[in-house]
C-alpha cells in the first residue's frame, strides 16, 4: 500500500518543472534566480519550491558572499533518492 506522503511525492514529481529543477539542485545549491533558466514562470518556480520543500525533497541554507547573506536551494537526501528512482524508471 502506497502512503499518502509518497502519493503527494509521486504527483508532485510530475508537475511542470518539478524534475528540473531538482536536477539544477542536485549539480550545486542555486538561488531563487539562478533557478529561473530551469523554471522561467516565476509563480511556477515559487509554487514548486515550496512544494518540493514541504515533502523535504529540497532545503533552504543560507550562504553568505561577502558581507551579505543569501538564501540557497539544496537536495535533500530524499530528492537524490527521488532523481535515482525517475533514472531508474527511464531505464525500463
Amino acid at each position: 500500500m502506497v502512503s499518502l506522503n509518497k502519493y503527494k511525492i509521486a504527483k508532485l514529481l510530475t508537475k511542470n518543472y518539478t524534475i528540473e529543477i531538482l536536477l539544477a539542485l542536485n549539480e550545486k545549491p542555486l538561488r531563487y534566480a539562478e533557478l529561473k533558466k530551469h523554471c522561467p514562470n516565476d509563480r511556477t518556480r515559487t509554487m514548486r519550491l515550496k512544494e518540493l520543500k514541504k515533502v523535504e525533497l529540497i532545503s533552504v541554507i543560507v550562504k553568505e558572499v561577502g558581507n551579505h547573506d543569501f538564501l540557497h536551494y539544496q537536495i535533500t537526501e530524499k530528492g537524490r533518492k527521488a532523481l535515482q528512482l525517475i533514472n531508474q524508471l527511464s531505464e525500463i
